[in-house]
């Protein structure tokens, strides 16, 4: 099963979600934090971890059963229930262009949702592409003993630094040096690491 690792921008985008129960409550809240635009959930009852978010208007909940003949134009769609005969007419339903999530058929789906590690601005996602979930949780758990403390503030540091460049350096070669140099130990690890780039940056452009 090949699949192409990609990020998603989901601001703007709508998404409808069938079924509220563990499997949704574990999914919804990643694309709220995606900055999704609207998420839809139809479902006759709502999982109890998913109705602080209803409470806050963060999601619509749409109360009952749907049909299999129902169809959604929404951007994403999540099949979430435990009804494996309602995710596959609702599959042949979809509309072009919809990217569609069957908790039920991995084969069939669009997207997969990877176990993702976050530090400030790192996301490390990592997939075993349905092979072993128990592997995929042990690597995951190998790959946090490596990040340390300092990466959240190294990558703050490193994104002012990379707004300083293109605001005052032009040349695409200086650029590209004066970016690597920010990434060496010698850089990241200095005390005074703001005054030591603005001295670096001055010396290219002077």
């Amino acid at each position: 099963m090949k699949r192409l690792p990609i990020m998603l921008k989901l601001e703007g985008k709508t998404a409808a979600v069938v079924g509220a129960g563990k499997v949704a409550a574990r999914h919804i809240p990643k694309l709220l934090s995606a900055g999704i635009k609207e998420v839809m959930v139809y479902s006759p009852s709502l999982d109890q971890s998913l109705a602080g978010y209803h409470d806050h208007s963060q999601i619509i909940w749409i109360k009952g059963e749907i049909s299999e003949r129902h169809s959604f134009d929404t951007d994403l769609l999540l099949l979430t229930s435990t009804n494996h005969e309602l995710h596959q007419r609702l599959l042949e339903q979809r509309k072009p262009g919809q990217l569609i999530y069957l908790a039920d058929d991995p084969v069939a789906s669009d997207i997969h949702f990877p176990i993702t590690i976050t530090r400030g601005e790192l996301s490390v996602a990592l997939s075993t592409n349905g092979s072993s979930p128990t592997y995929a949780k042990q690597l995951k758990e190998k790959i946090e003993e490596c990040l340390t403390d300092e990466i959240e503030g190294d990558l703050i540091f490193l994104d002012k630094v990379r707004r300083q460049v293109q605001e005052a350096v032009s040349e695409p070669s200086q650029r590209k040096q004066l970016l690597r140099q920010a990434t060496s130990e010698k850089v990241l690890r200095n005390k005074d690491r703001d005054t030591l780039m603005k001295q670096m940056i001055d010396d290219v452009i002077h």
